[in-house]
Protein backbone atom coordinates (compact mmCIF):
# COMPACT_ATOMS: atom_id res chain seq x y z
CA UNK A 1 0.00 0.00 0.00
CA UNK A 2 1.64 3.41 -1.17
CA UNK A 3 1.76 6.20 1.13
CA UNK A 4 1.66 4.72 4.29
CA UNK A 5 3.17 7.67 6.24
CA UNK A 6 1.45 10.23 5.06
CA UNK A 7 -1.74 8.63 6.09
CA UNK A 8 -0.60 7.91 9.29
CA UNK A 9 -0.37 12.30 9.21
CA UNK A 10 -3.89 12.52 8.00
CA UNK A 11 -4.61 10.77 10.57
CA UNK A 12 -3.00 12.45 13.49
CA UNK A 13 -4.25 16.09 11.29
CA UNK A 14 -7.72 14.64 12.31
CA UNK A 15 -7.48 14.07 15.78
CA UNK A 16 -5.73 16.97 16.51
CA UNK A 17 -8.50 18.94 14.57
CA UNK A 18 -11.35 17.14 16.55
CA UNK A 19 -9.69 17.63 19.99
CA UNK A 20 -9.22 21.62 19.04
CA UNK A 21 -13.26 21.53 18.52
CA UNK A 22 -13.69 20.10 22.08
CA UNK A 23 -11.77 22.81 23.05
CA UNK A 24 -8.08 20.89 23.90
CA UNK A 25 -5.42 22.92 24.81
CA UNK A 26 -2.88 20.55 25.74
CA UNK A 27 -2.71 17.51 23.38
CA UNK A 28 0.32 14.82 23.31
CA UNK A 29 0.67 12.84 20.43
CA UNK A 30 3.23 9.88 20.25
CA UNK A 31 3.78 7.83 16.97
CA UNK A 32 5.85 4.46 17.57
CA UNK A 33 6.62 1.81 14.52
CA UNK A 34 6.87 -1.89 15.55
CA UNK A 35 7.78 -4.51 13.16
CA UNK A 36 4.03 -5.49 13.38
CA UNK A 37 1.69 -2.51 13.05
CA UNK A 38 2.01 1.83 13.85
CA UNK A 39 0.71 2.73 16.86
CA UNK A 40 -0.76 6.05 17.72
CA UNK A 41 -1.03 7.33 21.15
CA UNK A 42 -3.03 10.59 21.76
CA UNK A 43 -3.64 12.13 25.04
CA UNK A 44 -5.77 15.18 25.61
CA UNK A 45 -7.69 17.62 27.73
CA UNK A 46 -10.97 19.04 26.74
CA UNK A 47 -14.07 21.00 28.17
CA UNK A 48 -16.54 18.73 29.98
CA UNK A 49 -19.54 20.04 28.09
CA UNK A 50 -18.03 18.72 24.82
CA UNK A 51 -18.25 15.16 26.24
CA UNK A 52 -21.49 13.49 23.79
CA UNK A 53 -18.41 14.22 20.95
CA UNK A 54 -16.40 11.23 22.60
CA UNK A 55 -19.42 9.38 21.82
CA UNK A 56 -19.14 9.74 18.20
CA UNK A 57 -15.08 9.17 18.38
CA UNK A 58 -15.99 5.90 19.94
CA UNK A 59 -18.43 4.94 17.08
CA UNK A 60 -16.04 6.73 14.35
CA UNK A 61 -13.68 4.71 15.58
CA UNK A 62 -15.44 1.38 15.76
CA UNK A 63 -16.21 1.39 12.24
CA UNK A 64 -14.62 -2.27 10.67
CA UNK A 65 -10.95 -0.87 8.33
CA UNK A 66 -12.36 -0.77 4.78
CA UNK A 67 -8.91 -0.29 2.89
CA UNK A 68 -10.68 0.25 -0.73
CA UNK A 69 -12.25 3.20 0.74
CA UNK A 70 -9.02 4.70 2.58
CA UNK A 71 -7.68 3.67 -1.29
CA UNK A 72 -10.03 6.55 -2.65
CA UNK A 73 -10.85 8.92 0.06
CA UNK A 74 -7.65 8.87 2.63
CA UNK A 75 -6.51 12.42 1.31
CA UNK A 76 -9.49 13.85 2.85
CA UNK A 77 -8.66 13.40 6.51
CA UNK A 78 -7.41 16.76 8.43
CA UNK A 79 -8.50 18.85 5.88
CA UNK A 80 -11.99 19.91 6.23
CA UNK A 81 -12.50 23.24 8.07
CA UNK A 82 -16.19 22.65 8.66
CA UNK A 83 -16.81 19.17 9.34
CA UNK A 84 -14.57 16.06 10.71
CA UNK A 85 -13.67 12.73 8.93
CA UNK A 86 -13.48 10.63 12.03
CA UNK A 87 -15.14 8.02 9.99
CA UNK A 88 -12.45 7.95 7.45
CA UNK A 89 -10.15 7.70 10.19
CA UNK A 90 -11.85 4.30 11.43
CA UNK A 91 -12.02 2.80 7.94
CA UNK A 92 -7.97 3.45 7.80
CA UNK A 93 -7.35 1.79 11.33
CA UNK A 94 -7.18 -1.63 12.63
CA UNK A 95 -8.41 -1.24 15.94
CA UNK A 96 -8.88 1.66 18.82
CA UNK A 97 -8.91 2.26 22.51
CA UNK A 98 -10.46 5.23 24.30
CA UNK A 99 -10.18 6.14 28.24
CA UNK A 100 -11.59 9.35 29.75
CA UNK A 101 -12.58 10.88 32.71
CA UNK A 102 -14.43 14.31 33.14
CA UNK A 103 -11.68 16.25 31.03
CA UNK A 104 -8.92 14.17 30.26
CA UNK A 105 -9.02 11.67 27.02
CA UNK A 106 -6.01 9.18 26.16
CA UNK A 107 -6.94 7.44 22.12
CA UNK A 108 -5.06 4.73 21.37
CA UNK A 109 -5.26 3.49 17.85
CA UNK A 110 -3.40 0.47 15.45
CA UNK A 111 -2.41 0.48 12.04
CA UNK A 112 -1.23 -2.77 11.07
CA UNK A 113 1.29 -2.96 8.22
Amino acid sequence: MKHIKKRLGKIVDELINYFFTMGATNIQINLEETKEFYKIFVHSDYLPHHEKKITKLIKCLESPKQEAMEEYFWELAGECDTDTELTLVGMMIDEGEIQFTDDRIEVTLYRQK
